[in-house]
């Protein structure tokens, strides 16, 4: 997301009409979902802001023959109410020729297509769409039945480890646990009583797409845009999720992962893409630009960027005050519309009328959806309350793609680098998934017990 001029802003009501300069970190007060009123920079205590205790559903594979269960959705396997065997009882193909309807391949005879203790994840959802991940992401658990990789590195002893732009110091892996969930003991246990960074996130889709911190870009990309970007503290975002303790991705403003090469299988072009994204609607910036998505190889150089945008934004505008998801396709967030004037059209100077449709989320776990081929689509969902997805716009993109094939988690393409969030998963694919391969993703990420 681009902002054209360098200098710090004084926080601005979110108001009709209203245009802000993208260029730096906006503190913006807010309530977290136990209506606490947060402190003076901006942001709340995401432990006491939770809310607890809804019931979920998850999907269901079978047991010993390895076909899958077509209760609630024939089409993906998701039974609405059932959950993985104990011990991962769908690991026993009878003869290998059934495969787990999300998306595993069939083995040979006795193997299975989910490992011993885990069900499928995400990126078996997508690939059973034909739309397969191409870039996916956590630091929480497993987003693939197959993926068997650290899911992040930390690093510990680096000078100044607050402001470490991605050298110094040791680093280590952190796996998985039998159950998919990060081995967090690992963290704790090699950071001890030293301040660690998160170094690397690794890829899940076998891609081998991992992000390391984001570099400088762009003098006008905000005040510190023209800057290298901080690594993450490792332990700012401990939660629990199934039962297990775990830590996300928690960032602040300066903070950034990204590519700087094409990766690989991104869609390039105006090849269709989709992209999902789990974050935390309590811990949001009101500044340009936090992203996850498809973006330039080289951050000090402008390109139409395919991303999706959570946060205040400036531009286009959902209901209430936001947080929302919208699309960050630079030059402007649009939170819907095609031509200038539509409700939720973000192009920079255009002011329009907010997006009624695209809701408020500020809540503890805000899961949205961005895709994108001749039309573009946004949808949503509060994680621990809904039973099926927001459909905020669908209809034409506001200017053709151009992919250029590098991920970014936390910055805009030019390093716009201000804002801040906490990332918990998310995955970019190839194609455009259909509604029910989305509703069958959030029912995954509802059965993984986030808060719980």
């Amino acid at each position: 997301m681009t902002s054209k001029t360098k200098f710090r802003v004084v926080l601005l009501p979110l108001v009709t009409g209203a245009l802000v300069a993208c260029s730096d970190y906006s503190p913006n007060p807010v309530q977290n979902a136990a209506g606490d009123p947060s402190g003076a920079d901006g942001t709340v205590d995401t432990d006491t802001g939770r809310v607890e205790g809804s019931p979920t559903q998850s999907p269901s594979v079978a047991g010993a023959s390895g076909s899958a269960v077509a209760e609630g959705n024939p089409t993906l396997g998701i039974s609405g109410a059932g959950s993985v065997g104990a011990g991962g009882a769908a690991s026993n193909g009878a003869a290998g020729a059934e495969a787990v309807a999300v998306g595993g391949a069939a083995g040979a005879a006795g193997s299975g297509v989910v490992a011993e203790g885990r069900g499928p994840g995400p990126c078996d959802i997508f690939a059973s769409g034909n739309t397969p991940c191409v870039a996916a992401y956590s630091t929480v658990r497993a987003l693939s039945s197959t993926y068997a990789g650290p899911l992040y590195q930390v690093r510990r002893g680096a000078p100044n480890p607050l402001q470490n732009t991605g050298t110094g110091g040791e680093t280590q892996d952190i796996g998985m646990l039998a159950s998919g969930f990060a081995d967090a003991a690992a963290q704790v246990a090699f950071c001890a009583n030293q301040t660690c960074t998160v170094s690397a996130i690794y890829d899940q889709s076998g891609r081998g797409n991992t992000v390391t911190v984001a570099k400088r870009g762009r003098i006008d990309g905000g005040e510190f845009g023209d800057d290298d970007d901080f690594e993450s503290r490792a332990d700012a975002g401990p939660l629990t999720v199934g039962g297990n303790n775990v830590f996300s991705l928690f960032m602040e403003p300066r903070q950034g992962y990204r590519q700087t090469v094409a990766g690989n299988g991104m869609p390039r072009g105006q090849e269709p893409q989709g992209i999902y994204m789990l974050a935390d609607g309590t811990h949001v910036g009101g500044a340009c630009c936090w992203d996850f998505g498809n973006v330039t190889t080289d951050p000090t150089q402008y390109a139409v960027m395919n991303t999706m945008f959570f946060g205040q934004a400036y531009w286009g505008r959902g209901a209430g005050n936001g947080p929302w998801f919208m699309a960050d396709f630079e030059a402007g967030v649009w939170a819907g519309g095609s031509n200038p004037g539509e409700p939720g059209w973000g192009a920079l100077s255009q002011p329009a009328p907010l997006n009624p449709n695209n809701p408020s989320l500020r809540v503890r776990f805000a899961l949205g959806f961005l895709k994108t081929a001749t039309n573009y689509a946004l949808r949503m969902a509060d994680l621990q309350t809904a039973t099926d997805l927001t459909t905020a716009y669908e209809g034409l993109l506001p200017k053709p793609m151009n992919n250029e094939g590098a991920v970014v988690i936390g910055v805009g393409g030019d390093n716009s680098n201000n804002s801040f969030g906490t990332f918990f998963e998310g995955a970019i694919v190839a194609g455009y998934p259909s509604a029910d391969v989305e509703l069958a993703v959030m029912q995954n990420v509802q059965s993984a017990g986030y808060g719980q």
